[in-house]
Order: C-alpha cells, then structure tokens, then sequence
C-alpha cells in the first residue's frame, strides 16, 4: 500500500509515506552528540525535553487498526475495512486529525479556493494570487491540473508527495469528466467534489502512513484493488459530510476560509470513523 493509483496522473511513484514520518523531532537546545556546550563542558546527563501537552499515547497505539488491516487486504471483507479505518480514527483520538492535517487543509485550500472564485463567477476567469486560472482553458486535463497543483503546492513543502498528490486526485475527481480544461465547467458542484475528495485522500494517506507492513502477504495488484476499496469507504462518508457544510457556508469561500472548512470536514469525518 502506498505506491498504487486510483486516477491516471496522480501519484506515480511517490511513496504515501513521506521521508519525515520516522524521524523524531530534536529537542530545542540539544547539541549533537560530540559537541561541548557553548561554556566548553561536556553535556552531563540526558537532554532535558519539554513537558508533553496533553495525553501520552500508549505504546503502539495503531496495533489494533494494524490488525484489521491485515484482516481486510488478505479478505476484501467491508466490515473489516470499516473496522480499520474506525481503529484508526479512535488511536488518533478526538481532534488531534485535524491537527495533524492543519498543513494539509492549508495547502489544499488555495488551490480549492481559486476553483471556488471562478463558480462565484459564474465560470469566468479569475485572477487568484497573480493566477489566471483562464490561461489553461483548452489545455489538457493532467496537463492544466498540473500547473494548479505546481502553484498552489509548490515543491519543497513539508509532506509535499502526500499534500500535492490529494490535491491532483481531488482535481481529477471533480473536473475529469473532460479531456481538455474548461473554466466554465467549474461550479459550485465542482468546488463540494473537490473539496470531499481532498478531505479523503488526506484522511485516508494519513492511515496508510500508520498501516506498517500490512499488504506484505497480499500480491502489489491485490493491495492496489484493497486500497481503492478502503478510499471508497472515506469518499463515501466524507462525501455525506462535506456537502452540507459547504453548501451552508455560502459563495465567500477565501483560501483563509476553505482551510478552516476543510478542518471542519476532516474532524467530522474522523469523528464518524471513531463510531466504527
């Protein structure tokens, strides 16, 4: 898991897992093992860490979902799946998703708030931060979303495979419906798509991280079948989701208020999870 495609043009090789995800962060003021401290004593004693905030998660918290997963990859059994992504959500524990995605759901919003500015213009061109987004009218479809997603998420940010990839399936799935890109084609509809699809990958990429070796006795063609699956599962809850709420959050949809939406949906979505 971590490597398939559920749309031509997304993710390509890139891994789920992002090159961060295994490293423990440092703590403020610890010198690297080896070197003195500025007054030229060597360090005594281990490096003093800030008080935790919160809860301390018990060790291996996602073993349970780790299980399940093993349980759905080898059969295709919905419940299982359900049962996963529930495990999941419950480890995460209530609120801490939408902070783990609050760098996602900023990210993504530019991107979603631009389609948003044209289905507020009645699918006329719209300048957004310098961005025509009517210059790409007639070009094709991957090509078109692959400029939006260059300069709405550009390389070199944290996460940027999983952020950049969400962002192309939750293009691909609200405009694929084309060949070419055609401005007047994004609505309001496009926007609710966009926006519930970008919630679900990001969900879904974030418990892919945590699945550990699960696809292991299962062959790559059988994972990626499993996997689409297991979006389907989130697409379909975050679909029941987002639509109300972006619907009563009215046209004024700016990149500022799309981000908080988006942490709105994805909380919901993992809160409805937590109930599986």
């Amino acid at each position: 898991m971590g490597t398939s495609q559920s749309k031509p043009g997304t993710r390509g090789g890139s891994p789920l897992v992002p090159s961060w995800a295994d490293q423990d962060p440092v703590p403020p003021n610890h010198e690297p093992d080896g070197q003195d401290d500025q007054d030229g004593q060597d360090n005594e004693g281990p490096p003093e860490y800030p008080r935790a905030i919160g809860p301390v998660l018990p060790p291996s918290p996602f073993g349970p979902m780790k299980r399940a997963m093993r349980d759905y990859l080898s059969t295709g059994d919905r419940a299982s799946g359900r049962q996963a992504l529930g495990r999941y959500a419950r480890a995460i524990g209530s609120g801490r998703g939408a902070t783990r995605h609050a760098r996602a759901a900023r990210t993504g919003a530019g991107a979603i708030a631009a389609l948003a500015a044209v289905a507020n213009a009645g699918g006329e061109s719209v300048v957004i931060h310098g961005f025509d987004l009517g210059t790409l009218t007639g070009r094709p479809l991957e090509e078109a979303i692959g400029e939006i997603v260059d300069r709405f998420c550009p390389p070199g940010i944290l996460d940027e495979d999983v952020i950049r990839a969400a962002v192309g399936d939750a293009l691909f799935e609200a405009l694929g419906g084309d060949e070419t890109f055609e401005i007047a084609k994004i609505t309001d509809r496009v926007v609710v798509v966009a926006t519930s699809c970008f919630v679900a990958e990001i969900v879904f990429a974030a418990m892919a991280i945590e699945q550990g070796q699960a696809a292991n006795n299962v062959s790559p063609d059988l994972a990626i079948q499993r996997e689409n699956g297991l979006r389907d599962l989130v697409r379909e809850v975050s679909d029941q989701i987002a639509t109300p709420i972006i619907q009563h959050a009215g046209a004024a949809l700016n990149t500022e208020r799309l981000s908080g939406i988006i942490s709105q949906i994805t909380a919901a979505v993992e809160g409805e999870m937590a109930q599986w």
